[in-house]
């Protein structure tokens, strides 16, 4: 799968990359495809198998703490490596800031907290503001999954592939990226049709089937919409759809 300017990613010898995208807290999903990579990387032990999970774990869809927890364990027989989506950082930044609870909220936030067990008459009770709901919430997030979600990456570069949840913005260089455009960059990235120096393998903005371009892979599918939770493997300079 060649880049717009012939460039060929190539993952090195005895290596294969698994990446997903956007869970949204479809726990039942994330378990299924859990299971077919462990299937797969126990087929083929001679390799080192990489699990890129590209973000947005969280929000909108009905166990985003139960996602949480099972990536928490790891997946065997892989190495896991898992990105930053806009939505983690918007729970990241009410859990240190109780002001900025609005833009979570009204984004899927509500839905993480019911899955973490916050009762709702203490989620719509005006009484306590943000900031006893900033309390509510810490008290039921295991300082565990906290310190599994602020410990992803923002990106992740490997075998000629750039791996992203949302995308970059064209004409910065790839270690000058600003964390904004990481997380939530859209037109700007999707629009651009000459290379980025990597294939861009990303997710954030949901399509209905895979997006295969010449410079990007979009891997957002809509799970929590009703769409599956796609995946592709990346192995020597082939590219393609798992599951």
């Amino acid at each position: 799968m060649k880049t717009a300017d012939g460039f060929d990613p190539s993952i090195p010898d005895g290596i294969c990359v698994i990446a997903f995208g956007d869970v949204h807290g479809c726990l039942d999903k994330l378990q299924a495809l859990l299971e077919r990579i462990e299937a797969h990387a126990a087929a083929f032990p001679q390799q080192h198998h990489i699990v890129v999970s590209l973000g947005n774990l969280i929000d909108r869809g009905p166990d985003s703490a139960g996602v949480v927890e099972r990536l928490t364990k790891g997946v065997h027989g892989c190495e896991l490596v898992v990105l930053r989506g806009d939505h983690e950082q918007m729970l990241l930044d009410f859990a240190h800031d109780a002001d900025a609870a609005e833009p979570w909220l009204c984004n899927g936030g509500f839905d993480t907290l019911l899955s973490y067990g916050l009762d709702l008459n203490a989620i719509t009770d005006q009484k306590g503001g943000p900031r006893g709901l900033q309390r509510a919430l810490l008290e039921k997030l295991p300082r565990e999954h906290l310190g599994f979600l602020s410990a992803t990456r923002l990106s992740f570069d490997f075998g000629g592939y750039f791996f992203v949840h949302a995308g970059v913005r064209p004409g910065v260089a790839l270690d000058d990226q600003a964390q904004h455009d990481l997380l939530s960059i859209r037109e700007d990235f999707l629009q651009w049709r000459k290379p980025f120096g990597r294939k861009i393998v990303h997710g954030h903005t949901p399509v209905k089937v895979p997006a295969l371009n010449a410079n990007r892979i979009n891997l957002d599918t809509g799970a929590c919409f009703g769409g599956p939770l796609s995946a592709i493997l990346m192995q020597g300079t082939e590219a393609t759809l798992f599951g």
